[in-house]
């Protein structure tokens, strides 16, 4: 779904004053058109995603949807406040309408909000959630993508300056990690994985340069390797032939960085890579690397690369 309808304006960040929304509004995003006829004040964010869009606007939500991976105490409807990575900066006691992509209906009723933001995965559930407030719905897995759906968010919300501020401040920390990372991963190619460990701790999936991860990484200046489609597998044994310089592994599900290393070490197939006879392998969480996939991510992604490629 086309979605660059403000994206050409507010990419002209301090040049120009942003306008203040007019309301009734009417968005493009990836369910269609959504009309918000006042400024939210009550806004409910399905998904880290959201979470992360919204608070680097300065939006507190009153609801919160997280991944599934995540669920558990409190019950649903009521406050949240274990929220991983995205936590600290959440001050509102959002109430927990469950599953990100299938929540609560009864619970969001009871919280009458007035808009709701989701992503597309949530489209099976889109006309029930439009029937409780106004919906928008946005595609956040390629390269980019956030840069596009923000100003739209930023148009529902009157909130165009912030939205200036978040890539102004994007982009000075992206290009600040660039530099403190140069010449290091300088004409280095970078693998970047992700395993569920456990019974498939041999099979991998590709990160590739067109998706959030892959993308943020190319603007940092790192040589991403693709594989030959998107989210393309790979076997262990399949990684000796592209043998990179370096890898990322991304610990997927239950697993954790801690238990992705020691599989990748306990492996003669891959603890005999160059990259790893190199100490270039890094160990991180596929939550914050990939399900994130907001501005606010992108920095704590680019403080924790900064920190283990640099020491």
């Amino acid at each position: 779904m086309q979605t660059r309808v403000w994206y050409p304006a507010f990419l002209l960040c301090g040049l120009t004053q942003a306008a203040a929304t007019t309301y009734p509004v009417t968005l493009t995003h990836a369910a269609g058109t959504t009309t918000v006829q006042k400024r939210p004040l009550r806004v409910v964010a399905l998904g880290p995603h959201a979470l992360d869009l919204l608070l680097s606007l300065g939006v507190q939500p009153v609801g919160y949807g997280e991944a599934s991976t995540y669920i558990k105490t409190p019950a649903f409807g009521s406050p949240i406040r274990d929220i991983k990575y995205l936590g600290s900066r959440v001050t509102s006691s959002p109430v927990n309408v469950g599953d990100r992509f299938s929540p609560s209906m009864e619970i969001l009723t009871t919280l009458k909000p007035d808009l709701i933001i989701g992503e597309n995965y949530a489209l099976p559930v889109y006309n029930q959630l439009s029937r409780i407030a106004p919906t928008l719905l946005f595609k956040g897995t390629d390269r980019n993508e956030w840069q596009k759906t923000l100003p739209i968010i930023a148009k529902a919300l009157d909130r165009e300056k912030a939205y200036d501020n978040a890539l102004d401040k994007y982009n000075k920390s992206v290009q600040s990690a660039k530099s403190q990372l140069s010449s290091i991963i300088k004409n280095k190619r970078v693998l970047v994985l992700w395993t569920g460990g456990g019974p498939e701790k041999n099979t991998f999936t590709i990160s590739d340069s067109n998706d959030w991860t892959g993308g943020l990484l190319k603007d940092l200046g790192f040589n991403v390797i693709d594989g030959d489609k998107r989210d393309a597998a790979v076997s262990i044994e399949g990684l000796a032939a592209i043998d990179p310089d370096a890898v990322i592994v991304l610990a997927s599900g239950t697993n954790t960085p801690t238990r992705a290393k020691a599989d990748w070490n306990s492996s003669p197939l891959t603890s005999g890579l160059r990259a790893s006879k190199a100490k270039q392998v890094y160990y991180f969480d596929y939550h914050l690397f990939r399900r994130i996939r907001g501005p606010i991510a992108a920095q704590l992604i680019e403080r924790l690369l900064v920190k283990e490629i640099t020491k």
